[in-house]
Protein backbone atom coordinates (compact mmCIF):
# COMPACT_ATOMS: atom_id res chain seq x y z
CA UNK A 1 0.00 0.00 0.00
CA UNK A 2 1.32 3.59 -0.62
CA UNK A 3 0.60 6.52 1.32
CA UNK A 4 -2.86 7.83 0.08
CA UNK A 5 -3.88 3.99 0.17
CA UNK A 6 -2.91 4.08 3.82
CA UNK A 7 -5.03 7.03 4.20
CA UNK A 8 -7.77 5.95 2.47
CA UNK A 9 -7.98 3.12 4.40
CA UNK A 10 -7.23 4.40 8.15
CA UNK A 11 -10.06 7.03 7.16
CA UNK A 12 -12.60 4.35 6.15
CA UNK A 13 -12.52 2.80 9.81
CA UNK A 14 -12.37 6.13 11.32
CA UNK A 15 -15.50 7.22 10.07
CA UNK A 16 -17.42 3.60 10.60
CA UNK A 17 -16.44 4.06 14.19
CA UNK A 18 -17.23 8.37 14.15
CA UNK A 19 -13.83 8.96 15.34
CA UNK A 20 -12.88 12.59 14.07
CA UNK A 21 -9.67 12.58 14.50
CA UNK A 22 -6.46 9.65 15.11
CA UNK A 23 -3.29 9.91 16.61
CA UNK A 24 -0.09 7.24 15.86
CA UNK A 25 2.50 8.37 18.47
CA UNK A 26 5.12 5.67 16.99
CA UNK A 27 5.88 3.95 20.06
CA UNK A 28 5.50 0.55 21.71
CA UNK A 29 3.83 -0.80 24.82
CA UNK A 30 6.80 -0.12 26.77
CA UNK A 31 6.75 3.48 25.39
CA UNK A 32 10.00 2.97 24.09
CA UNK A 33 11.63 4.76 21.23
CA UNK A 34 13.59 1.78 20.56
CA UNK A 35 11.59 -0.98 19.11
CA UNK A 36 10.70 -4.31 17.79
CA UNK A 37 9.43 -3.53 13.64
CA UNK A 38 6.04 -5.22 15.18
CA UNK A 39 5.85 -1.71 16.61
CA UNK A 40 6.87 0.44 14.03
CA UNK A 41 3.50 1.73 12.73
CA UNK A 42 4.28 5.39 12.62
CA UNK A 43 6.93 4.55 10.06
CA UNK A 44 4.86 1.75 8.16
CA UNK A 45 1.90 4.20 8.02
CA UNK A 46 3.86 7.64 7.35
CA UNK A 47 7.15 6.69 5.66
CA UNK A 48 9.09 9.15 8.64
CA UNK A 49 11.58 6.45 10.34
CA UNK A 50 13.02 9.29 12.61
CA UNK A 51 12.67 8.01 16.63
CA UNK A 52 10.78 11.30 17.61
CA UNK A 53 7.50 12.22 15.74
CA UNK A 54 3.51 11.86 16.03
CA UNK A 55 1.35 11.48 13.12
CA UNK A 56 -2.42 13.05 13.38
CA UNK A 57 -4.90 11.93 10.90
CA UNK A 58 -8.44 13.70 9.97
CA UNK A 59 -10.94 13.83 7.00
CA UNK A 60 -9.21 16.27 5.20
CA UNK A 61 -5.62 16.61 6.61
CA UNK A 62 -3.09 14.18 7.86
CA UNK A 63 0.62 15.56 9.69
CA UNK A 64 3.85 14.53 11.08
CA UNK A 65 5.09 16.37 14.38
CA UNK A 66 8.51 15.99 14.84
CA UNK A 67 11.44 18.23 16.27
CA UNK A 68 14.38 19.66 15.04
CA UNK A 69 16.84 16.61 14.93
CA UNK A 70 15.03 15.47 12.25
CA UNK A 71 14.07 18.39 10.31
CA UNK A 72 15.50 17.22 7.04
CA UNK A 73 15.36 13.88 7.39
CA UNK A 74 11.11 14.19 7.41
CA UNK A 75 10.93 16.88 4.58
CA UNK A 76 12.98 14.32 2.00
CA UNK A 77 10.58 10.90 3.39
CA UNK A 78 7.76 12.44 3.76
CA UNK A 79 7.68 13.91 0.23
CA UNK A 80 5.15 13.37 -2.02
CA UNK A 81 2.86 11.64 0.67
CA UNK A 82 -0.08 13.59 1.27
CA UNK A 83 1.53 14.20 5.08
CA UNK A 84 2.65 17.71 6.05
CA UNK A 85 5.59 18.22 8.14
CA UNK A 86 4.92 20.20 11.16
CA UNK A 87 8.65 21.25 12.87
CA UNK A 88 8.17 21.48 16.47
CA UNK A 89 9.31 24.36 18.61
CA UNK A 90 9.55 26.40 15.12
CA UNK A 91 7.22 29.83 15.43
CA UNK A 92 3.54 29.63 14.44
CA UNK A 93 3.82 25.77 14.45
CA UNK A 94 1.04 24.64 16.62
CA UNK A 95 1.88 21.37 18.96
CA UNK A 96 0.00 18.48 18.19
CA UNK A 97 -2.46 18.86 20.94
CA UNK A 98 -3.16 21.84 19.55
CA UNK A 99 -3.96 21.13 16.23
CA UNK A 100 -6.05 18.44 17.60
CA UNK A 101 -8.37 20.82 19.69
CA UNK A 102 -8.58 23.42 16.95
CA UNK A 103 -9.58 20.53 14.13
CA UNK A 104 -12.02 18.32 16.42
CA UNK A 105 -15.89 19.77 16.26
CA UNK A 106 -17.55 19.94 19.33
CA UNK A 107 -18.09 16.62 21.43
CA UNK A 108 -15.72 15.28 18.71
CA UNK A 109 -14.08 11.72 19.07
CA UNK A 110 -10.24 11.66 19.28
CA UNK A 111 -8.37 7.71 18.17
CA UNK A 112 -5.37 6.16 19.26
CA UNK A 113 -4.02 2.70 20.51
CA UNK A 114 -4.09 2.65 24.21
CA UNK A 115 -1.20 0.69 24.21
CA UNK A 116 1.18 3.21 22.39
CA UNK A 117 0.56 6.37 24.60
CA UNK A 118 1.66 7.41 27.61
CA UNK A 119 -0.51 8.03 30.47
CA UNK A 120 1.53 11.07 30.82
CA UNK A 121 0.72 11.94 27.21
CA UNK A 122 -3.00 11.35 27.84
CA UNK A 123 -3.19 14.21 31.00
CA UNK A 124 -2.12 16.37 28.51
CA UNK A 125 -4.52 15.75 26.13
CA UNK A 126 -7.52 14.91 28.22
CA UNK A 127 -6.63 18.69 29.80
CA UNK A 128 -6.84 20.14 26.43
CA UNK A 129 -9.66 18.31 24.73
CA UNK A 130 -12.03 18.47 28.10
CA UNK A 131 -15.47 17.71 25.92
CA UNK A 132 -13.60 15.26 23.68
CA UNK A 133 -14.28 11.44 23.64
CA UNK A 134 -11.67 9.07 23.14
CA UNK A 135 -11.67 5.79 21.45
CA UNK A 136 -8.08 4.01 22.32
CA UNK A 137 -9.22 0.19 22.88
CA UNK A 138 -8.83 -0.62 19.17
CA UNK A 139 -5.21 -0.66 16.80
CA UNK A 140 -6.32 0.73 13.82
CA UNK A 141 -3.09 0.83 12.17
CA UNK A 142 -2.76 -2.62 12.23
CA UNK A 143 -5.97 -3.78 11.52
CA UNK A 144 -4.44 -2.47 7.90
CA UNK A 145 -1.19 -3.07 7.89
CA UNK A 146 -0.63 -6.51 6.16
CA UNK A 147 2.56 -8.75 6.32
CA UNK A 148 2.83 -6.83 10.27
CA UNK A 149 6.71 -8.38 11.03
CA UNK A 150 6.30 -10.71 14.26
CA UNK A 151 7.60 -10.36 17.52
CA UNK A 152 10.77 -11.86 18.47
CA UNK A 153 10.62 -15.41 20.43
CA UNK A 154 14.33 -15.60 21.05
CA UNK A 155 15.62 -16.18 24.69
CA UNK A 156 16.92 -14.26 27.30
CA UNK A 157 19.81 -15.31 28.83
CA UNK A 158 21.72 -14.06 32.45
CA UNK A 159 23.90 -11.20 32.64
CA UNK A 160 26.52 -13.04 34.49
CA UNK A 161 27.44 -11.46 38.34
CA UNK A 162 31.22 -10.80 36.99
CA UNK A 163 29.21 -8.14 34.71
CA UNK A 164 26.28 -7.41 37.05
CA UNK A 165 28.33 -6.84 40.10
CA UNK A 166 24.92 -7.04 42.69
CA UNK A 167 22.93 -10.22 42.09
CA UNK A 168 19.19 -10.02 41.30
CA UNK A 169 18.08 -10.32 44.81
CA UNK A 170 20.54 -7.75 46.05
CA UNK A 171 18.96 -5.21 43.62
CA UNK A 172 15.22 -5.99 44.82
CA UNK A 173 16.63 -5.70 48.25
CA UNK A 174 17.87 -2.18 47.11
CA UNK A 175 15.12 -1.40 45.31
CA UNK A 176 12.16 -2.10 48.41
CA UNK A 177 14.62 0.26 50.25
CA UNK A 178 13.99 2.74 48.25
CA UNK A 179 10.69 1.89 48.12
CA UNK A 180 9.81 2.06 52.12
CA UNK A 181 11.69 5.51 52.20
CA UNK A 182 9.15 6.69 49.75
CA UNK A 183 6.35 5.13 51.39
CA UNK A 184 5.52 3.48 48.37
CA UNK A 185 3.59 0.08 48.31
CA UNK A 186 3.65 -1.51 45.18
CA UNK A 187 5.82 -0.69 42.37
CA UNK A 188 4.96 -1.16 38.57
CA UNK A 189 7.88 -1.44 36.47
CA UNK A 190 7.33 -0.78 32.61
CA UNK A 191 10.87 -0.23 30.81
CA UNK A 192 12.62 -2.82 29.47
CA UNK A 193 15.91 -1.58 30.60
CA UNK A 194 15.11 -1.39 34.02
CA UNK A 195 13.06 -4.66 34.06
CA UNK A 196 16.19 -6.09 32.46
CA UNK A 197 18.91 -4.50 34.88
CA UNK A 198 16.64 -5.63 38.26
CA UNK A 199 16.99 -9.08 37.14
CA UNK A 200 20.51 -9.33 35.76
CA UNK A 201 19.00 -10.12 32.61
CA UNK A 202 19.29 -9.61 28.85
CA UNK A 203 18.13 -10.52 25.26
CA UNK A 204 17.14 -10.13 21.78
CA UNK A 205 13.61 -8.66 21.54
CA UNK A 206 14.80 -5.18 20.28
CA UNK A 207 17.72 -4.76 17.05
CA UNK A 208 20.75 -3.24 19.12
CA UNK A 209 19.26 -3.11 22.76
CA UNK A 210 19.25 -6.01 24.75
CA UNK A 211 16.28 -6.49 26.21
CA UNK A 212 12.89 -8.35 26.84
CA UNK A 213 9.42 -7.55 26.50
CA UNK A 214 7.87 -7.88 30.77
CA UNK A 215 6.82 -6.26 33.16
CA UNK A 216 7.48 -6.22 36.83
CA UNK A 217 5.08 -5.68 39.72
CA UNK A 218 7.52 -4.91 43.03
CA UNK A 219 5.62 -5.23 46.82
CA UNK A 220 6.78 -5.55 50.28
CA UNK A 221 6.29 -9.24 49.87
CA UNK A 222 5.98 -10.05 46.57
CA UNK A 223 8.10 -9.55 42.85
CA UNK A 224 5.72 -10.39 40.05
CA UNK A 225 7.64 -10.59 36.70
CA UNK A 226 5.69 -10.71 33.69
CA UNK A 227 7.18 -12.33 30.70
CA UNK A 228 6.89 -15.09 28.27
CA UNK A 229 7.94 -18.46 30.10
CA UNK A 230 9.70 -19.58 26.49
CA UNK A 231 12.05 -16.81 26.47
CA UNK A 232 12.92 -17.81 30.43
CA UNK A 233 12.87 -21.19 30.24
CA UNK A 234 16.43 -21.62 30.98
CA UNK A 235 16.99 -19.25 33.80
CA UNK A 236 13.49 -19.19 35.42
CA UNK A 237 15.23 -21.04 37.98
CA UNK A 238 17.51 -18.67 38.75
CA UNK A 239 14.55 -15.83 38.97
CA UNK A 240 12.59 -17.51 41.02
CA UNK A 241 15.43 -18.44 43.42
CA UNK A 242 16.21 -14.75 43.79
CA UNK A 243 12.53 -13.85 45.40
CA UNK A 244 10.44 -13.15 41.90
CA UNK A 245 7.20 -14.71 40.59
CA UNK A 246 7.00 -14.95 36.74
CA UNK A 247 3.71 -14.42 35.08
CA UNK A 248 2.53 -14.82 31.65
CA UNK A 249 3.21 -11.38 29.86
CA UNK A 250 -0.63 -10.33 29.33
CA UNK A 251 -1.33 -11.04 32.70
CA UNK A 252 0.07 -7.86 34.26
CA UNK A 253 -3.13 -5.82 33.34
CA UNK A 254 -5.45 -8.48 35.65
CA UNK A 255 -3.24 -8.35 38.26
CA UNK A 256 -3.34 -4.40 38.58
CA UNK A 257 -6.97 -4.30 38.65
CA UNK A 258 -7.02 -6.67 41.60
CA UNK A 259 -5.11 -4.03 44.02
CA UNK A 260 -6.72 -2.84 46.86
CA UNK A 261 -7.91 0.84 46.03
CA UNK A 262 -6.12 2.54 49.09
CA UNK A 263 -2.43 1.09 48.29
CA UNK A 264 0.16 3.57 47.36
CA UNK A 265 0.96 2.76 43.86
CA UNK A 266 4.09 4.43 41.67
CA UNK A 267 4.72 3.78 37.95
CA UNK A 268 6.51 5.92 35.69
CA UNK A 269 3.38 7.50 33.61
CA UNK A 270 6.07 9.24 30.70
CA UNK A 271 6.56 4.80 30.41
CA UNK A 272 3.46 3.57 31.07
CA UNK A 273 1.01 3.19 28.62
CA UNK A 274 -2.73 4.30 28.61
CA UNK A 275 -4.30 1.05 28.68
CA UNK A 276 -1.87 -0.50 31.41
CA UNK A 277 -2.51 2.86 33.42
CA UNK A 278 -6.38 2.95 33.41
CA UNK A 279 -6.51 -0.62 34.52
CA UNK A 280 -5.39 0.45 37.99
CA UNK A 281 -7.77 1.16 40.59
CA UNK A 282 -6.19 4.01 42.16
CA UNK A 283 -3.95 7.14 40.99
CA UNK A 284 -0.24 7.00 40.82
CA UNK A 285 2.03 8.36 43.76
CA UNK A 286 3.18 11.59 41.88
CA UNK A 287 5.61 12.94 44.74
CA UNK A 288 8.97 9.76 43.77
CA UNK A 289 10.96 9.50 40.86
CA UNK A 290 11.53 6.12 39.25
CA UNK A 291 13.37 3.82 41.44
CA UNK A 292 15.23 1.94 39.30
CA UNK A 293 16.02 4.65 36.55
CA UNK A 294 18.05 6.59 39.35
CA UNK A 295 19.69 3.24 40.91
CA UNK A 296 20.51 2.01 37.13
CA UNK A 297 21.44 5.46 36.28
CA UNK A 298 24.61 5.50 38.92
CA UNK A 299 27.09 3.06 37.88
CA UNK A 300 28.97 0.96 40.48
CA UNK A 301 32.84 0.65 40.75
CA UNK A 302 32.18 -3.49 39.08
CA UNK A 303 30.11 -1.40 36.40
CA UNK A 304 32.50 1.47 35.88
CA UNK A 305 35.85 -1.50 35.50
CA UNK A 306 34.06 -3.30 32.85
CA UNK A 307 33.02 0.08 31.01
CA UNK A 308 36.49 1.43 30.95
CA UNK A 309 37.58 -1.60 29.32
CA UNK A 310 34.68 -1.84 27.18
CA UNK A 311 35.98 1.52 25.82
CA UNK A 312 39.05 0.29 25.49
CA UNK A 313 38.05 -2.20 23.14
CA UNK A 314 35.61 0.14 21.25
CA UNK A 315 38.81 2.73 20.62
CA UNK A 316 40.87 -0.16 19.03
CA UNK A 317 37.76 -1.14 16.39
CA UNK A 318 37.14 2.97 15.85
CA UNK A 319 41.42 3.02 15.52
CA UNK A 320 41.14 0.40 13.03
CA UNK A 321 38.47 1.44 11.23
CA UNK A 322 39.81 5.20 11.01
CA UNK A 323 43.22 3.82 9.16
CA UNK A 324 40.84 1.75 6.84
CA UNK A 325 39.30 4.77 5.66
CA UNK A 326 42.65 6.87 5.38
CA UNK A 327 44.11 3.63 3.74
CA UNK A 328 41.36 3.42 1.35
CA UNK A 329 41.50 7.52 0.22
CA UNK A 330 45.39 7.08 -0.14
CA UNK A 331 45.14 4.43 -2.75
CA UNK A 332 41.81 6.01 -4.61
CA UNK A 333 39.65 2.94 -3.92
CA UNK A 334 35.77 3.65 -3.64
CA UNK A 335 34.08 2.22 -1.20
CA UNK A 336 30.56 3.68 0.23
CA UNK A 337 28.85 4.38 3.31
CA UNK A 338 27.51 0.29 3.83
CA UNK A 339 31.29 -0.30 3.62
CA UNK A 340 32.09 1.56 6.53
CA UNK A 341 29.26 0.26 8.74
CA UNK A 342 30.54 -3.22 7.40
CA UNK A 343 33.84 -3.21 8.39
CA UNK A 344 33.90 -1.52 11.81
CA UNK A 345 31.37 -4.72 12.58
CA UNK A 346 34.28 -6.87 11.32
CA UNK A 347 36.67 -5.14 13.45
CA UNK A 348 34.26 -5.29 16.82
CA UNK A 349 33.91 -8.49 16.21
CA UNK A 350 37.42 -9.20 16.70
CA UNK A 351 36.86 -7.44 20.46
CA UNK A 352 35.85 -9.77 23.50
CA UNK A 353 32.80 -9.97 24.81
CA UNK A 354 31.14 -8.37 21.85
CA UNK A 355 26.82 -8.89 21.00
CA UNK A 356 26.11 -6.70 18.39
CA UNK A 357 25.80 -3.18 17.38
CA UNK A 358 23.76 -0.05 20.30
CA UNK A 359 22.44 1.20 17.16
CA UNK A 360 22.54 1.80 13.18
CA UNK A 361 25.99 3.14 12.37
CA UNK A 362 26.31 6.34 10.77
CA UNK A 363 28.37 6.52 8.21
CA UNK A 364 27.19 10.12 6.56
CA UNK A 365 29.36 11.37 3.95
CA UNK A 366 29.00 15.26 2.52
CA UNK A 367 25.45 16.73 2.64
CA UNK A 368 24.17 13.35 4.53
CA UNK A 369 26.18 14.07 7.69
CA UNK A 370 23.90 17.36 8.00
CA UNK A 371 21.10 14.89 9.48
CA UNK A 372 22.01 14.48 12.47
CA UNK A 373 19.93 10.26 12.90
CA UNK A 374 20.91 9.45 8.79
CA UNK A 375 20.66 6.51 8.18
CA UNK A 376 21.92 4.81 4.55
CA UNK A 377 20.20 3.01 2.36
CA UNK A 378 21.19 0.45 0.13
CA UNK A 379 25.13 0.71 -0.65
CA UNK A 380 24.55 4.10 0.66
CA UNK A 381 26.35 7.58 -0.87
CA UNK A 382 29.84 6.51 -2.68
CA UNK A 383 33.32 8.61 -0.95
CA UNK A 384 34.77 10.62 -3.01
CA UNK A 385 38.21 12.73 -2.23
CA UNK A 386 37.16 15.53 -1.07
CA UNK A 387 34.64 17.45 2.30
CA UNK A 388 34.21 15.09 5.50
CA UNK A 389 32.94 11.65 6.18
CA UNK A 390 30.65 11.71 9.54
CA UNK A 391 30.75 8.30 11.56
CA UNK A 392 28.95 7.56 14.60
CA UNK A 393 28.53 4.07 16.01
CA UNK A 394 28.54 2.05 19.11
CA UNK A 395 28.75 -1.41 20.21
CA UNK A 396 27.25 -3.53 22.99
CA UNK A 397 29.78 -5.53 24.87
CA UNK A 398 28.87 -7.98 27.91
CA UNK A 399 30.73 -5.36 29.47
CA UNK A 400 29.64 -1.96 28.52
CA UNK A 401 27.57 0.38 25.90
CA UNK A 402 29.76 2.22 23.51
CA UNK A 403 28.82 5.14 21.69
CA UNK A 404 31.40 7.20 19.69
CA UNK A 405 31.53 10.21 16.62
CA UNK A 406 34.62 11.16 14.99
CA UNK A 407 33.63 13.52 11.65
CA UNK A 408 37.29 13.15 9.39
CA UNK A 409 38.31 14.76 6.42
CA UNK A 410 38.52 12.41 3.33
CA UNK A 411 39.54 15.14 0.99
CA UNK A 412 39.79 18.93 0.44
CA UNK A 413 37.68 21.12 2.51
CA UNK A 414 36.45 24.47 2.65
CA UNK A 415 37.71 27.46 5.16
CA UNK A 416 33.97 27.15 6.72
CA UNK A 417 34.31 24.05 7.00
CA UNK A 418 37.55 24.19 8.94
CA UNK A 419 36.66 26.94 11.49
CA UNK A 420 32.93 25.17 11.85
CA UNK A 421 35.33 22.02 13.09
CA UNK A 422 37.37 23.86 14.90
CA UNK A 423 34.43 25.39 17.00
CA UNK A 424 33.23 21.90 17.42
CA UNK A 425 35.88 20.86 19.02
CA UNK A 426 36.23 23.54 21.27
CA UNK A 427 32.96 23.22 22.35
CA UNK A 428 33.86 20.07 23.20
CA UNK A 429 36.78 20.44 24.98
CA UNK A 430 35.13 23.12 27.36
CA UNK A 431 32.46 20.32 28.02
CA UNK A 432 34.96 17.72 29.26
CA UNK A 433 37.03 20.23 31.15
CA UNK A 434 34.20 21.35 33.36
CA UNK A 435 34.80 21.08 36.72
CA UNK A 436 31.30 21.64 39.03
CA UNK A 437 29.86 21.72 41.89
CA UNK A 438 27.92 18.93 43.44
CA UNK A 439 23.81 19.25 42.65
CA UNK A 440 24.66 20.63 39.36
CA UNK A 441 22.44 19.87 36.39
CA UNK A 442 23.35 19.07 32.98
CA UNK A 443 21.36 21.62 31.82
CA UNK A 444 23.78 24.06 33.53
CA UNK A 445 26.64 22.94 31.88
CA UNK A 446 24.99 22.63 28.14
CA UNK A 447 26.15 26.44 27.53
CA UNK A 448 29.92 25.18 28.03
CA UNK A 449 29.97 23.09 24.98
CA UNK A 450 27.72 25.23 23.03
CA UNK A 451 29.25 28.40 23.62
CA UNK A 452 31.99 28.27 21.07
CA UNK A 453 29.25 27.41 18.16
CA UNK A 454 27.01 30.10 19.30
CA UNK A 455 29.99 32.48 19.11
CA UNK A 456 30.42 31.23 15.59
CA UNK A 457 26.72 32.44 15.02
CA UNK A 458 26.02 28.87 14.50
CA UNK A 459 24.01 26.14 16.42
CA UNK A 460 22.68 22.29 16.70
CA UNK A 461 19.26 21.59 16.98
CA UNK A 462 19.84 18.60 19.89
CA UNK A 463 21.41 18.39 22.78
CA UNK A 464 24.73 18.04 23.94
CA UNK A 465 24.32 15.03 26.10
CA UNK A 466 22.95 11.95 26.73
CA UNK A 467 23.06 9.14 29.38
CA UNK A 468 24.18 5.65 28.52
CA UNK A 469 23.30 2.57 29.63
CA UNK A 470 24.79 -1.03 30.66
CA UNK A 471 24.73 -3.79 28.20
CA UNK A 472 21.24 -1.73 27.05
CA UNK A 473 19.92 1.24 25.90
CA UNK A 474 22.70 3.66 24.31
CA UNK A 475 20.26 6.74 25.12
CA UNK A 476 19.75 6.21 28.85
CA UNK A 477 18.56 8.54 31.81
CA UNK A 478 17.76 10.58 34.01
CA UNK A 479 20.85 12.45 33.37
CA UNK A 480 20.74 14.68 30.19
CA UNK A 481 22.79 17.42 28.97
CA UNK A 482 20.50 20.05 26.93
CA UNK A 483 18.96 23.64 26.37
CA UNK A 484 15.81 22.17 28.28
CA UNK A 485 16.15 21.72 31.63
CA UNK A 486 15.64 18.20 33.35
CA UNK A 487 15.88 18.96 37.27
CA UNK A 488 18.37 15.48 37.77
CA UNK A 489 21.85 16.19 39.40
CA UNK A 490 24.94 15.03 38.27
CA UNK A 491 26.53 12.84 40.62
CA UNK A 492 29.43 10.62 40.79
CA UNK A 493 28.99 7.25 38.79
CA UNK A 494 26.60 8.86 35.81
CA UNK A 495 28.01 8.64 32.42
CA UNK A 496 26.93 10.50 29.39
CA UNK A 497 27.87 11.69 25.84
CA UNK A 498 29.76 15.46 25.17
CA UNK A 499 28.41 15.62 21.40
CA UNK A 500 28.46 19.15 19.93
CA UNK A 501 28.28 19.44 16.46
CA UNK A 502 27.18 22.16 13.42
CA UNK A 503 24.86 21.01 10.62
CA UNK A 504 24.55 22.97 7.14
CA UNK A 505 21.68 21.31 5.04
CA UNK A 506 22.71 20.28 1.65
CA UNK A 507 26.13 20.91 2.58
CA UNK A 508 27.61 19.04 6.03
CA UNK A 509 27.85 17.86 9.32
CA UNK A 510 29.83 18.08 11.83
CA UNK A 511 29.54 16.06 15.33
CA UNK A 512 32.22 15.35 18.14
CA UNK A 513 31.48 13.19 20.62
CA UNK A 514 33.31 11.10 23.75
CA UNK A 515 31.27 9.83 26.80
CA UNK A 516 32.39 11.06 29.89
CA UNK A 517 31.54 9.57 33.66
CA UNK A 518 31.05 12.06 36.33
CA UNK A 519 33.63 11.70 39.17
CA UNK A 520 34.62 13.43 42.60
CA UNK A 521 37.48 15.91 42.52
CA UNK A 522 37.73 17.26 45.63
CA UNK A 523 36.30 19.05 48.92
CA UNK A 524 37.17 22.56 50.55
CA UNK A 525 35.20 24.99 52.66
CA UNK A 526 33.48 26.11 49.04
CA UNK A 527 31.79 23.07 48.55
CA UNK A 528 32.27 19.54 46.68
CA UNK A 529 33.34 19.81 43.75
CA UNK A 530 33.07 17.42 40.54
CA UNK A 531 34.74 16.57 37.43
CA UNK A 532 34.25 14.39 34.59
CA UNK A 533 36.59 11.03 33.62
CA UNK A 534 37.28 10.37 29.84
CA UNK A 535 35.90 7.04 28.49
CA UNK A 536 36.44 7.26 24.75
CA UNK A 537 40.13 6.40 23.17
CA UNK A 538 39.38 7.72 19.63
CA UNK A 539 42.34 9.91 17.73
CA UNK A 540 40.35 13.65 16.40
CA UNK A 541 41.15 14.46 12.84
CA UNK A 542 44.14 17.17 13.41
CA UNK A 543 43.82 17.64 9.84
CA UNK A 544 40.66 19.47 9.97
CA UNK A 545 41.73 21.83 12.71
CA UNK A 546 42.47 25.54 12.20
CA UNK A 547 44.89 25.49 15.23
CA UNK A 548 45.83 29.50 15.54
CA UNK A 549 42.05 29.40 16.71
CA UNK A 550 42.62 27.02 19.75
CA UNK A 551 44.32 28.35 23.31
CA UNK A 552 47.01 27.28 24.42
CA UNK A 553 45.34 25.09 27.43
CA UNK A 554 42.93 23.96 24.13
CA UNK A 555 46.22 22.58 22.67
CA UNK A 556 47.62 20.77 25.79
CA UNK A 557 44.57 18.94 26.43
CA UNK A 558 44.21 17.43 22.98
CA UNK A 559 48.36 16.69 23.09
CA UNK A 560 47.16 14.92 26.70
CA UNK A 561 44.52 12.94 25.03
CA UNK A 562 46.19 11.66 21.76
CA UNK A 563 49.16 10.74 24.18
CA UNK A 564 46.62 8.71 26.34
CA UNK A 565 44.86 7.60 23.33
CA UNK A 566 48.50 6.28 21.84
CA UNK A 567 49.56 4.38 25.30
CA UNK A 568 46.56 2.64 25.97
CA UNK A 569 45.04 1.24 22.59
CA UNK A 570 48.70 0.90 20.70
CA UNK A 571 49.68 -2.22 22.73
CA UNK A 572 46.55 -3.75 21.26
CA UNK A 573 47.60 -2.97 17.77
CA UNK A 574 49.58 -4.26 14.68
CA UNK A 575 52.52 -2.94 13.97
CA UNK A 576 51.34 -0.54 10.95
CA UNK A 577 47.66 0.48 13.52
CA UNK A 578 50.44 1.47 15.45
CA UNK A 579 52.43 3.72 13.00
CA UNK A 580 49.23 5.08 11.78
CA UNK A 581 47.65 5.95 15.24
CA UNK A 582 51.16 7.30 16.24
CA UNK A 583 51.00 10.02 13.53
CA UNK A 584 47.43 10.95 13.96
CA UNK A 585 48.45 11.69 17.36
CA UNK A 586 51.75 13.55 17.19
CA UNK A 587 51.44 17.05 19.19
CA UNK A 588 50.50 20.15 18.10
CA UNK A 589 51.17 24.08 18.39
CA UNK A 590 53.58 25.17 20.04
CA UNK A 591 52.81 24.83 23.59
CA UNK A 592 54.37 22.22 25.79
CA UNK A 593 52.30 19.50 27.02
Amino acid sequence: MDTSAKLASLRGLMLERGIDAYVITGGDAHINDRMADYWRARAWFSGFTGSAGTVVVTASEAGVWTDGRYFVQAEQELAGSGITLYKEGEPGVPKYEDFVLDKLPKNGKLGFDGRTMSAAAFDTLKEKLRDKTFHYHEDLVGMIWTNRPPLSSAPAFEHLPNFAGLSAAEKLQNVRAKMIENKIDAYLVTALDNIAWLLNIRGNDIDNTPVVYSYALITNKDAFVFIDSNKVADISGKLTSQGFTLENYDAVAEKLSTLPRDINIYYNQGKTNVSLALEIPNKPDKNSKDIITHLKGVKSEIELKNIRNAYIKEGVAMVKLLKWVDDNISANKEFCENDVETILKVFRKEQEYYLRDSFDTIAAYGENAALPHYKHTGDGATIKPEGFLLIDAGGQYLDGTTDTTRTVVVGSITDEMRRDFTLVLKGHIAFSQAIFLENTTGHALDMLARQPVLAGLKNYNHGTGHGIGYCLGVHEGPQSVAARNVDVALVPGMILSNEPGIYEPGRYGIRIENILAVQKLCKNTHGAFLNFENLTYTPYDMRAVDVSLLTCGEIEFINSYHKKVYETLSPRLSEDEQKWLKKVTMPVGNCAI
